[in-house]
């Protein structure tokens, strides 16, 4: 990061110092022998840099110089919360007859509500699902995990005349749930604007286009920035059901990275609201012009 590693600098530092005090320490023996020989008064303040750089080098001499390694035990001059009565990770313990701190949770049991730690998810006053990710249609978006085809994809839905008659691993259509949470389609969709313009915009733009070059709808594309982003309301991701998008949302596809941990789960049932939208004023209701 540096070009300059900081050891070696204060190292060199050091070592000019040290060299400094020797030659003041010479100096100062040198004009207290011609002093005494002279019968002349001894320049007081030489003693005085001497004693002082004497101090520093005993200083240095005892805690040596900078990035050393040592086995033995550091020096704590101010504790602060470096100990406490505290149980370690995989510590003893007297407590227990098997003298282990870590304990597992009784057979059978799940963290249904959580964890000990309010930090870690939060205090909940009920059961709360949304830590164990029981409902995978909202949390994952996927309707039958085990409906796959003959080379291992993802089954896709099942059309008959035209119309859905079916939904195969992903779910066909956002779930109620996420419609519960918004507070119905109106804040769904408007949170899916935001939401898309934020994360989305930059590369496929605000129509949801993509593009590169001069039919780049995006920043990222006009700007060469990386490959040309795909066109969202085309007729190829207007096929993908709703899960689908929301997966690739959450997982990144092709050179589109992962979203889950910048959009959650709710944010990211919006955007798909929202580029259906899109895709509704590109195209209209039948996918056609």
């Amino acid at each position: 990061m540096y070009a300059i590693d900081a050891n070696v600098f204060m190292n060199w530092v050091l070592g000019v110092t040290l060299g400094a005090a020797g030659l003041v320490f010479a100096l100062t023996a040198g004009v207290a022998a011609f002093g005494r020989r002279r019968g002349g008064p001894v320049l007081s303040y030489l003693y005085m840099l001497s004693g002082l750089f004497g101090v520093f080098a005993a200083v240095v001499a005892v805690l040596g110089f900078r990035g050393q390694t040592s086995d033995a035990r550091p020096w704590h001059v101010f504790l602060d919360m470096k100990y406490q009565p505290k149980y370690t990770s995989q510590g003893p313990s007297r407590f227990f007859a098997d003298g282990r701190a870590n304990r597992l949770p009784p057979d059978g049991t799940v963290p249904f509500d959580g964890t000990d730690y309010f930090a870690d998810a939060g205090r909940h006053t009920a059961p709360n699902p949304d830590f164990l990710k029981l409902d995978r249609r909202y949390f994952l978006g996927v309707a039958d995990p085990d409906a796959k085809d003959k080379d291992g994809a993802p089954a896709k839905p099942v059309w008959e005349g035209g119309k859905l008659t079916g939904e195969g691993y992903y779910v066909n259509h956002i779930p109620d749930e996420a419609v519960t949470r918004a507070g119905g389609w109106d804040m769904l969709m408007k949170r899916g604007r935001g939401q898309f313009d934020v994360h989305c915009a930059a590369c496929h733009g605000t129509s949801g286009r993509g593009g590169a070059g001069d039919a780049a709808h995006g920043i990222v594309g006009a700007y060469g920035l990386s490959v040309a982003p795909s066109n969202l309301v085309g007729p190829d991701v207007q096929a993908q059901p709703d899960g689908q998008l929301f997966a690739s949302i959450t997982n990144g596809v092709r050179n589109m990275p992962a979203y889950a941990h910048q959009v959650k789960v709710q944010d990211r049932w919006a955007v798909v609201a929202h580029l259906r939208v899109l895709q509704y004023a590109a195209t209209g209701p039948a996918g056609k012009k």
